[in-house]
């Protein structure tokens, strides 16, 4: 795990450099729905702003007491810079505010040496073989979801990974993706943690196991961010809706419905990552990464997705992949992927060097990586290198109400990633939804019977009852298979199909599904194959 050094700095923030309104400490401690409430700033800071021109005296301005900190030494590679500088954790702060990207390798210089010489990791390029999969799983995608856990994260004051806030996002966060894993069919194995750091926000690691593990199968990630970061001062408002709780929600929407639907990989793991502190200069996915290589794990595939909601103005809405420090021909493999299964064009682009994101805590210890955003970054006149890119991140006004003469945050843009991002896990992991013949057999024997004794048929009834519902089942099982439908939705049918059988004899019995399961008993049965 992470061992800063001097990142006791950012835990001031955790409790006394937020607004100290009565409001805003209650919503910060129970988590309640956003108001107008959250994004209130305590006069102290904008005081503190109007004297300092610089952000490290205004921040000691207001905590004396963390001067010390602030001046403790961190290195970081700053981008356009040939190699990495000694700073201090409050030049942090000055180049945020400057509007520079850097990387804090301070924790991980000497793990970085040792790399020099390592040999990259081969990606896992599969051919596109789940069409019929994938495709029936895409109009499964709820804006409406989406736009629910939007509202709630945008609602934090902040998710600084140092502050309160930031902490309780997390947290949250965590407890939303335990609830869709409850609701995860029985039959799916998946694992949630916090990946803990020194600074009070954690990332967050879910994991979808094979029914097998087998440690030579390839690992598939997929990451967002779930921190934000007001540049201009970090104890100014920062709702970060398109940076990146846009990622971040998309994947959690792809996640849920993977999880929902019975996803058991089979061609290795799937792991979905929410990294903290990548506006900290990578800091999150660094310590992840760092304990993936040193565990000897065997990434096939990273994919990151950062900023997927805004659409430019009198642009053309896109999936943008960005080259700049990614594995190319997984680059390559994305944007054919998405060709393939999205309905909006996918181009691929190239940036200044190290102007990435969490993708290149992974390329930088050899493992292929790909990163995906929301359009062309090198549009237009493009004077901050921004594109179509939104001008909003970073500030008070990154918010998902954006619709302007600058373009719109859209929730069917970020819809499109969450689909990119079923069709990558599929395509790379597989799906283990073929059961035995002998097991669905028995499978469709034991449901029938249970299901006909609930209706106190003497055994002689019974035979014939189960004997009329296995054949219906048996037909659904074929379909099963033909039609590569996941087990989750077989054990629904089994129980149509019964039910059915039981309506035709006993009509006073309701029974809403029957018709559904007609149509495809019908169908299946007229192709006599």
């Amino acid at each position: 795990m992470l061992k800063s050094i001097c990142t006791n700095s950012l835990l001031l923030l955790s409790a006394s450099l937020l607004p100290t309104s009565a409001a805003s400490q209650e919503a910060q401690v129970h988590l309640t729905a956003p108001s107008k409430h959250h994004h209130q700033v305590d006069p102290a800071i904008l005081a503190a702003l109007e004297k300092h021109s610089d952000p490290v005296d205004a921040f000691v301005s207001l905590h004396p007491e963390a001067a010390e900190q602030l001046s403790q030494p961190r290195l970081l590679h700053v981008v356009g810079e040939p190699s990495a500088q000694w700073m201090t954790e409050g030049d942090k702060l000055r180049l945020k505010r400057q509007g520079k990207k850097f990387v804090d390798i301070t924790d991980h210089e000497d793990f970085y040496k040792e790399q020099v010489h390592a040999l990259a990791g081969e990606a896992h390029l599969p051919k596109l073989s789940h069409q019929r999969l994938v495709k029936s799983l895409l109009p499964r995608v709820s804006t409406e979801k989406m736009h629910d856990v939007l509202e709630h994260m945008t609602g934090y004051y902040t998710r600084y990974f140092g502050s309160v806030t930031g902490e309780e996002s997390s947290q949250w966060l965590y407890n939303h993706i335990a609830e869709i894993i409850k609701n995860a069919p029985f039959h799916t194995h998946i694992s949630l943690e916090f990946f803990t750091h020194s600074f009070p926000q954690s990332s967050i690691i879910a994991r979808f196991e094979p029914k097998v593990r087998n440690f030579s199968l390839p690992l598939t990630i997929l990451g967002a961010h779930q921190d934000s970061m007001n540049y201009l001062f970090p104890l100014l408002p920062a709702p970060g809706a398109d940076d990146d709780c846009s990622g971040t929600v998309s994947i959690l929407e792809a996640f849920r419905v993977l999880a929902e639907s019975g996803f058991i990989p089979s061609n290795g793991p799937v792991e979905f990552h929410w990294y903290a502190a990548e506006e900290g200069g990578l800091l999150g996915s660094q310590a992840v990464a760092r304990y993936k290589k040193e565990s000897g794990a065997r990434i096939g595939a990273m994919m990151e997705f950062d900023m997927t909601a805004f659409v430019a103005k009198n642009a053309t809405e896109s999936i943008g992949f960005i080259e700049t420090e990614a594995d190319a021909p997984l680059t390559s493999w994305a944007a054919d992927l998405a060709k393939e299964y999205i309905s909006i064009p996918a181009n691929i682009y190239r940036l200044p060097s190290g102007a990435g994101s969490d993708y290149m805590s992974y390329t930088q210890l050899g493992y292929p990586a790909a990163f995906a955003s929301e359009g062309n970054p090198t549009a237009g006149e493009a004077e901050a290198g921004n594109g179509e890119f939104d001008p909003y991140i970073h500030t008070e006004k990154d918010t998902m109400h954006i619709d302007d003469e600058t373009g719109v945050f859209s929730l069917e843009h970020m819809a499109r990633f969450s689909e990119l991002a079923i069709a990558y896990v599929i395509e790379q992991a597989g799906w283990d939804n073929k059961w035995s013949l002998r097991k669905g057999a028995q499978a469709c024997h034991d449901c029938c019977l249970k299901t006909i004794e609930r209706y106190g048929k003497s055994p002689t009834e019974q035979k014939a009852e189960l004997r009329t519902a296995l054949c219906c089942c048996l037909v659904g099982y074929y379909s099963m298979v033909q039609l590569e439908i996941y087990p989750v939705a077989y054990h629904k049918l089994i129980g149509m199909a019964v039910l059915g059988t039981i309506q035709a004899r006993e009509p006073s019995i309701p029974c809403h599904s029957s018709d559904d399961w007609r149509i495809l008993s019908h169908a299946r049965l007229t192709r006599r194959d």
